[in-house]
């Protein structure tokens, strides 16, 4: 009788001691979140309208010859979407606007927009959904094919402005000297804001027209080697049809 009770306990002993590859097999290692240099429990999760972007130096220089304006080297103002909020709730109808960007996409947003983080030991901005100024997909370039415009923002290819000289030279100036143009093209345009219940406002402008807008207003960028500006439909002042 005591040798039959053996025989039953043996393989199941046995099967606690498993090979050393087996048990190391089901040991599921915790990944490890830092803010600032300090450890929190788990992953930083945005809330509301917040994004949070990795900042990505080596995107103002694409192989398609792609180049960011110069000033925004002075602060990286582009990177990839880590995480985003559930939306910004209407102050009226608590109706919720999902965030137009999600993890992986790419978004260049405000040379001063945002607030900086160090996560995980990379440099993170945290922005807002208003502070986009173009999106494009994780995989692709940034191009004029590729690129998005987010709410009411709009992409106007600028009117080159010329400057005579003395000597009767025209001179071509070029977007962020001196003279400035606040004339364009619309190339293209966000879905509009959205109202009370959710759905978005269609911007009064639309592809093909030529607008006046505030001087100075929006933000310059150079996509496929041409000027534009981006600019919010609040700071267009007309348009007109060639």
């Amino acid at each position: 009788m005591l040798r039959l009770r053996l025989l039953l306990t043996v393989p199941a002993a046995l099967g606690l001691l498993a090979p050393p590859q087996q048990r190391a097999q089901r040991v599921v290692l915790q990944e490890s979140f830092t803010l600032d240099d300090a450890p929190i429990g788990g992953p930083l999760e945005p809330v509301s309208n917040y994004i949070l972007v990795r900042i990505d130096d080596g995107i103002d220089a694409t192989k398609g010859g792609v180049f960011l304006p110069d000033q925004a080297k002075e602060k990286p103002s582009a990177g990839v979407v880590v995480a985003a909020g559930a939306g910004k709730a209407h102050p009226d109808t608590g109706v919720v606007v999902p965030n137009p960007v999600g993890a992986g996409d790419r978004v260049l947003y405000g040379k001063f927009d945002g607030t900086s983080v160090k996560y995980c030991g990379g440099d993170h901005q945290l922005i807002k959904d208003d502070d986009i100024l173009l999106s494009w997909g994780g995989d692709d370039t940034m191009s004029l094919a590729t690129v998005a415009c987010v709410a009411d923002n709009v992409l106007v290819q600028v009117t080159k402005v010329e400057e005579e000289t003395a000597s009767g030279i025209a001179l071509a100036a070029s977007v962020g000297e001196q003279t400035r143009t606040s004339t364009g093209v619309v190339v293209k345009t966000g879905a509009g804001r959205a109202a009370a219940d959710g759905a978005s406002v269609p911007v009064p402008v639309s592809v093909g027209e030529s607008v006046k807008f505030r001087d100075y207003a929006g933000a310059d960028v150079r996509l496929d080697g041409d000027d534009y500006i981006v600019v919010r439909v609040p700071d267009c002042l007309a348009k007109w049809t060639e």
